[in-house]
């Protein structure tokens, strides 16, 4: 469930806790919450940054950065807590320990997080429309006669070569706000309505000034959400129903079910 733009407010949060801290210490927490000690460095800093569904964690000192890729599944999450009771949190997957006592802790329980020092192999992704938009647009023009365009729209947008960091959600609320049939080819939809890729951009930006969205495992770690009114789509069982696309369920417009389905 993070996608885009709950990945951005969870930058921000390691960001604004970390700024002035000092680590010295770092666990994998692989099974049972029984931490077991990985040293990339004996002291160093800690900051973040989001790409898509994809974050990036950097240690680093006056001589050495070490990046560490965070894939946050479906209920992924971070806290800033005393180290003393770190072990209060289930399912834990990593702890980072400052020299003051504080711990910065990834943890998720259904389809948690994965992550891996240097950055995930075989994994494509591209840019993050929010930040790289020039590079996104030209991705997918360039790129539009390939058959992952000869898709349906919505299937297509949940891509992460074309659409890092689009889910479920987000979707939902570009398709249905964009009054566009859901069923219909990809190349054909981006090529008569251009509107779509910007909504890309648009939609999650919005998310992330909302707060992001609470939906279902994800908690905005500031404690802060006002996702609903970004929601005109996903979950609205008066104008919508879930029809899977790919392995994904989502929210569309009851108006495009086709005869068959009824």
């Amino acid at each position: 469930m993070p996608e885009l733009a709950e990945l951005k407010i969870m930058a921000d949060y390691i960001n604004q806790n970390v700024k002035e801290k000092t680590f010295n210490k770092s666990f994998h927490v692989l099974k049972g919450n029984n931490p077991e000690q990985f040293q990339l460095l004996d002291e160093f800093k800690v900051d973040a940054e989001s790409f898509g569904k994809e974050l990036i964690i950097r240690f680093y000192n006056n001589s050495e950065i070490h990046k560490i890729s965070v894939f946050m599944g479906m209920s992924g999450n971070w806290k800033w807590i005393p180290t003393g009771v770190w072990s209060d949190t289930k399912y834990v997957r990593m702890k980072l320990d400052t020299t003051d006592g504080w711990s910065l802790i990834l943890y998720g329980s259904y389809m948690g997080p994965k992550y891996r020092v240097g950055g995930f192999t075989g994994v494509k992704r591209g840019p993050d429309p929010t930040k790289e938009f020039s590079d996104f647009y030209d991705k997918v023009i360039n790129n539009i006669e390939k058959k992952v365009f000869d898709k349906p729209i919505c299937e297509a947008l949940l891509n992460q070569e074309y659409f890092n960091g689009i889910g479920a959600y987000l979707c939902s609320e570009i398709i249905g706000r964009l009054d566009i049939n859901p069923f219909e080819e990809a190349r054909t939809v981006i090529k008569s309505n251009s509107k779509i890729l910007s909504m890309c951009r648009d939609i999650p930006i919005e998310a992330y000034n909302l707060g992001g969205g609470e939906i279902k495992d994800w908690i905005n770690p500031f404690g802060e959400s006002k996702i609903d009114e970004l929601l005109f789509f996903y979950g609205n069982k008066e104008v919508c129903y879930k029809q899977k696309f790919g392995s994904r369920n989502i929210w569309i417009q009851k108006k495009f079910k086709t005869q068959s389905d009824l």
